[in-house]
């Protein structure tokens, strides 16, 4: 009888431990798997994203760069006021900031030809307006920035 009600302790304490400790690593192992599951979901966004200048233009005299981006990819790229745009000489260009239409030089606006988003195969007519005149026969650099990270860089000749 007593070997009987010292089993009966032993399971039971066994199962207490058991659960104890699966009371203790279920928390952890549900952080660890959220972890996986952004971590994979930022990668398939990187992956699924790809952008390319395809022109870049100003003229002598004029503080304003034009230049068309291509969505590339296989996402839309958004949100676009997120998007980074660097410009200037290749020794020293600068981010210009999101300008939200009429900005205060140097800033950057955008319209989008081809859709309403900045979907796969649409593309984002990107307006430099920047802080002093272009020069005939001077390389400029210009580099667009997804959220993301994923970039597309060009220099230009004007």
């Amino acid at each position: 009888m007593e070997k009987a009600i010292a089993t009966v302790i032993i399971t039971v304490a066994s199962i207490a431990a058991i659960m104890t400790v699966l009371n203790a690593l279920m928390p952890a192992v549900s952080r660890s798997n959220a972890a996986i599951v952004a971590s994979a979901d930022s990668v398939d966004s990187r992956i699924s994203t790809s952008l390319d200048i395809i022109h870049a233009t100003g003229a002598n005299g004029s503080p304003t760069v034009e230049a068309w981006a291509k969505n590339v990819g296989g996402i839309a790229i958004s949100p676009i006021e997120r998007v980074d745009v660097f410009f200037g000489p290749p020794d020293n260009f600068i981010r210009i900031p999101y300008g939200n239409g009429g900005c205060a030089a140097p800033c950057w606006s955008y319209t989008i030809e081809n859709d309403t988003a900045w979907s796969p195969t649409a593309t984002l007519h990107i307006t430099v307006t920047n802080s002093g005149n272009l020069t005939t026969g001077s390389t400029y650099y210009l580099k667009v920035v997804a959220p993301n990270g994923i970039a597309d860089a060009r220099f230009f000749t004007v």
